[in-house]
């Protein structure tokens, strides 16, 4: 089964404008991915799932618009958006991946962020963090909501 291969450019445009949004108050989310059917209600359970806090600094922030597919959490926030259509462009069935807790993910760099997304996910997740953070813990901290309302489209490893 093939997926089709488009850059993953409205999540990175979303998320990037709401780190234009840093302080207090709703953070700003525009063109992000609008599931439907199954993927949406996959995705509203996900958000809904989703810790309070990523960690020390990183509590959850409101949205703004109100249902739209995404979450925030702090002052320069790290955000999270479910329903990606496509693949990352750069991502190839070779290409590196992290695996935490089971959650496979797709790491780019782009000015001063990282973009880390979910190409072996149904529905894809991504999410924007500052090359300071502490990707791992944040990854950690998601992955049982990942796992719980996503699909994996490849076979998981058994744990020995």
């Amino acid at each position: 089964m093939g997926f089709a291969r488009r850059a993953v450019v409205p999540a990175a445009l979303v998320i990037a404008l709401a780190g234009c949004g840093g302080g207090s108050g709703p953070v700003q989310v525009t063109g992000a991915p609008a599931p439907t059917g199954a993927a949406a209600a996959s995705c509203r359970a996900l958000l809904a799932a989703l810790p309070a806090s990523l960690g020390k600094g990183l509590d959850r922030r409101d949205v703004s618009p109100p249902g739209v597919f995404a979450a925030a959490y702090g002052k320069s926030p790290v955000v999270l958006t479910c329903g990606a259509d496509g693949l990352p462009a750069t991502y190839q069935k070779t290409s590196d991946v992290a695996e935490v807790n089971r959650v496979s993910w797709f790491s780019e760099q782009t000015a001063g962020k990282t973009l880390l997304s979910t190409p072996t996910r149904r529905p894809q997740v991504t999410m924007l963090v500052r090359d300071d953070a502490q990707t791992w813990d944040l990854l950690v901290a998601v992955a049982s909501a990942i796992r719980a309302h996503t699909t994996s489209t490849v076979p998981e490893t058994p744990t020995p």
